[in-house]
């Protein structure tokens, strides 16, 4: 099965289209969890991590790992992210990682080797820059032998983060912002990628929910088949409304999973303003907080 269908086949099971980021740094971990040594807080710290993920699985369909937070942690780090993602396929769940890979040629390769080969997770986002590099060229098969197996590349289209702007909204020759003309590319690659592997890979994009008013046209661009991979709901300001307003494609589809890290893995136990526990069980807390995500994200999506 393509990833797309094992995903929708999760949000039937689930009744969610929610996305749990895992960021893991100590600000993340109650304080049940919090050990005082560097080697205690490396287990805390992956103990912590798969109670999130066994939770997560009865809840939703997928969860995504930010590289970043593992590397910080060295290589310790780093060899969680095969462990918590064999761990979350046990238990049905997709992986997302977000890797932001982007190269050319062998080293491209090699990024294909590693996020699918070593970690294997179902997807890793992608830095569109240089091009359709996980694409097959002379001499690499770069992502391809990953993408046949149903893996699925995400690249961004338009991101979360406010500086987003300095470069994709930039107003090109043809009259189309960046932001734009990378939605119509991912259409194309996906295309491309689909004919290639028969329909088991894609190629989806990442819109951020923090732009509520470009979601739709991005959908508009990048068509029915793309898969959108939507982060910013939640600590970041979006609201629920505009992270589903690009979910659905013309024939009611849901193509795409709304993401939130640390408003369930965080803000959810921890006062945003004090940084104080709440009162509670931290682990009752992060249920309470992806349910009610849940709920916020389904009122929106069924209207």
């Amino acid at each position: 099965m393509s990833f797309v269908e094992r995903y929708q086949k999760r949000v039937a099971e689930t009744n969610s289209v929610l996305c749990v980021g895992l960021d893991p740094t100590p600000e993340h971990l109650p304080p049940v969890f919090n050990s005082a040594t560097s080697e205690g807080l490396l287990r805390d710290t992956e103990e912590y991590l798969r109670t999130v993920i066994a939770i997560a699985a009865e809840r939703v369909p997928v969860i995504k790992p930010q590289y970043a937070y593992y590397g910080a942690m060295g290589p310790d780090g780093i060899a969680m992210i095969p462990r918590l993602t064999e761990y979350a396929h046990s238990l049905g769940l997709l992986v997302i990682l977000d890797g932001k890979r982007g190269d050319i040629g062998e080293t491209m390769e090699q990024y294909g080797n590693e996020v699918f080969g070593q970690y294997g997770v179902d997807a890793c986002t992608f830095i569109p820059y240089l091009g359709s590099t996980f694409m097959p060229t002379k001499g690499t098969q770069s992502w391809m032998p990953w993408l046949v197996q149903g893996r699925c590349v995400i690249s961004m289209i338009r991101t979360s983060n406010p500086e987003a702007e300095q470069l994709q909204d930039l107003e090109l020759k043809n009259g189309l912002r960046v932001y734009e003309q990378v939605a119509m590319l991912v259409k194309e690659w996906n295309e491309a990628v689909r004919e290639q592997t028969e329909g088991k890979g894609c190629v989806g994009g990442v819109v951020g929910a923090t732009w509520p008013e470009q979601a739709p046209r991005c959908r508009e661009l990048a068509g029915d088949d793309v898969f959108f991979l939507i982060p910013g709901y939640g600590a970041q300001g979006g609201g629920a409304k505009g992270a589903v307003s690009g979910l659905r494609n013309s024939r009611s589809e849901v193509m795409g999973t709304v993401n939130s890290s640390r408003g369930i893995t965080r803000d959810s136990w921890r006062d945003r303003e004090t940084g104080q526990p709440k009162p509670g069980d931290p682990m009752e807390l992060v249920v309470a907080a992806i349910d009610a995500a849940n709920s916020d994200l389904n009122q929106f999506l069924a209207a």
